[in-house]
């Protein structure tokens, strides 16, 4: 008996598939052309530590998957290979979150189709349809709907979660977790979660790379999960183990220069080299097995890292660590943490670190301005009652010198203490080597006081590169502005994401070691670097705080008078925004005082940053 009842009856209460998501993947899955660098039929001897993850997402047991990972291990091609399973074996409702529209219909256009249109299990079985509005037919296809006989697939961003309303879903896939922001619906990832209680037999794949420690969505599930890591067995001595940054080691040159081709994998067992600075040998994976560490709980979880990808040289790894280490770019370890290493980012504490600074990163100068010391920058601060000024000296890695912090005590609606600013500003320092200094650039904030006075007195001044700035508090934008802002008396106002500036300074008062983002600062009595000065300089700290149902990071303070944190952060930027070549300026012959500048033309040109004008 045929006949649409009877077609419908069978699909529905047809067995369940007896093949494995590996199986399904290793013989009905092709990597399209042009979708990734190794095109062809699936193989997941390639990447055998996802073969248990894609088969808990598709067997009868697990309900929960959550996989904790760096970059690189292909985590896009576990969620297609899984995807496609349910497209092909067990027809269902599915829906796909990306962190946002945009994203989605990228991945929907470059990933989806390609894989639809030439994986042997899935060619034809989308529905033909009509893209764009006005469409009539419901079952249409589109680039964020997929329909197949039995179910679709919906796509949609979690900055715009309508999608997720009125929907059933059995098997949500949510990618990037950690980059979902919270709407004014909820948090979107609540909101897909509840979309998939109708299904006694739902599938939740929550993947994502971690970011900041105990504020992370994967983290928070990975500690929910019986945390299984991939072990491996050296091919020594047989003990099977986690690979770990801590046992990657490498050599160092004649001067002390690192040699990322010198990189090897170590065993913690035994100390013989398991892998070189390649790539990790197919043999080596593939005798990896998983192994819980939290066995009561029922959702899977899995974390697995770079050191682990079969397209990841460990040479290239040490370089990038090197690299930002080197530098002491808080961001660049951060990224190496959370994308290479698969870990959350753990944020440094302060505690103490005032007295620590006071009490070691103060020096006697042999002139005003130590040697090594380029170029001179300055912020200033506005308050009601008087004005606050740092100038800070800097040198080839940005090492910096405090050169001089000074109050300015006044009204601000009267000239006398503008007065004395101006002249403070005007001001050479003497360096160790015979050298005069000037400033050669100056932000003066006008966010908070005397708005008008400070965009006139920096209008007037602008010849010298003083100019007023604003701070955007946003968190996560940028130090420097892409170009300017015309204020309302037609100087320049540059909007500075003060948070990723303040970040940047405290990240440079924890190192230790003098060298490139280390902080000097002067001794001596009267250049205003006392107790108090550092306790202000850290008298804010980051904070994560859970407010209408949804973590926000934002700065406290913890000190009352928080101007040389903003001052110094006013004046990086002020480096910042001149992108000085610091190793041209310490090979010529005599640095002049990087005096006085021409007039900036208005509307045209780029600064030397790259910062349009």
């Amino acid at each position: 008996m045929t006949g649409p009842w009877s077609n419908s009856f069978f699909r529905v209460c047809r067995p369940r598939s007896r093949m494995t998501g590996t199986e399904w993947a290793d013989s009905r899955r092709y990597v399209a052309p042009g979708t990734s660098p190794e095109p062809g039929p699936w193989r997941t001897s390639r990447v055998p530590y996802l073969a248990e993850p894609m088969n808990c997402s598709t067997d009868a047991e697990t309900e929960i998957i959550v996989m904790m990972c760096s970059s690189q291990i292909a985590k896009s091609e576990f969620l297609l290979n899984v995807m496609g399973y349910y497209a092909d074996q067990e027809p269902a409702p599915q829906l796909m979150v990306q962190p946002t529209v945009e994203g989605a219909e990228a991945f929907s256009k470059e990933r989806i189709d390609p894989t639809f249109r030439y994986s042997p299990g899935l060619k034809g079985k989308l529905e033909d349809g009509k893209e764009g509005r006005g469409s009539s037919r419901k079952s249409s296809t589109t680039i964020r709907m997929k329909h197949y006989e039995g179910g679709y697939l919906a796509l949609v961003g979690a900055n715009s979660p309508a999608g997720l309303a009125s929907r059933p879903i059995r098997i949500l896939l949510a990618d990037e977790v950690d980059r979902y922001g919270v709407t004014k619906e909820g948090d979107p990832l609540k909101l897909a979660i509840q979309r998939t209680t109708n299904f006694h037999n739902r599938k939740i794949c929550l993947v994502s790379t971690p970011t900041i420690q105990d504020h992370s969505k994967i983290e928070e599930w990975w500690k929910k999960s019986d945390q299984r890591r991939y072990h491996v067995p050296c091919p020594h001595c047989g003990a099977g183990q986690v690979l770990k940054w801590s046992q990657v080691k490498w050599d160092r040159g004649p001067a002390g220069e690192h040699l990322p081709d010198s990189a090897r994998y170590e065993c913690e067992h035994c100390s013989e080299i398991m892998r070189g600075p390649g790539k990790p040998s197919p043999e080596l994976l593939e005798r990896g097995y998983w192994v819980k560490t939290n066995p009561e709980s029922r959702i899977a979880g899995f974390h697995i890292n770079s050191l682990y990808s079969p397209w990841v040289e460990l040479s290239s790894l040490v370089a990038e660590f090197v690299e930002a280490k080197k530098n002491r770019d808080r961001k660049g370890l951060m990224e190496f943490v959370n994308l290479k290493l698969g870990e959350p980012w753990k944020e440094q504490q302060d505690e103490g670190l005032d007295e620590h600074l006071h009490r070691t990163h103060r020096h006697r100068y042999d002139g005003s301005v130590p040697r090594g010391a380029l170029l001179l920058t300055a912020g200033v601060d506005v308050q009601d009652r008087y004005l606050v000024a740092e100038v800070v000296g800097w040198g080839i890695g940005r090492e910096s010198w405090g050169v001089e912090y000074r109050m300015f005590l006044g009204d601000t609606t009267q000239d006398l203490v503008w007065n004395e600013l101006d002249a403070f500003l005007q001001r050479t320092w003497e360096t160790e080597d015979g050298r005069r200094l000037a400033i050669a650039c100056a932000f003066i904030d006008s966010g908070g006081h005397r708005t008008d006075t400070v965009y006139a007195f920096a209008k007037a001044r602008e010849y010298r590169r003083i100019y007023a700035i604003r701070g955007a508090t946003a968190f996560g934008a940028p130090l420097l502005p892409s170009r300017p802002a015309q204020n309302r008396l037609g100087g320049w106002r540059f909007d500075l994401g003060v948070s990723e500036g303040k970040s940047q300074v405290l990240s440079r008062c924890r190192i230790d070691d003098e060298g490139p983002g280390y902080c000097h600062w002067p001794i001596e009595g009267e250049s205003g670097y006392d107790l108090e000065y550092f306790r202000g300089l850290l008298g804010e700290r980051l904070v994560y705080k859970y407010r209408s149902g949804r973590t926000v990071v934002e700065w406290e303070k913890v000190h009352e008078r928080n101007e040389p944190l903003d001052v110094r952060v006013y004046a990086t930027a002020a480096m910042e925004i001149l992108n000085p070549d610091f190793e041209r300026l310490a090979a010529a012959p005599a640095p002049v005082a990087a005096g006085p500048a021409q007039p900036p033309r208005k509307r045209r040109g780029t600064l030397s940053s790259g910062v349009r004008v």
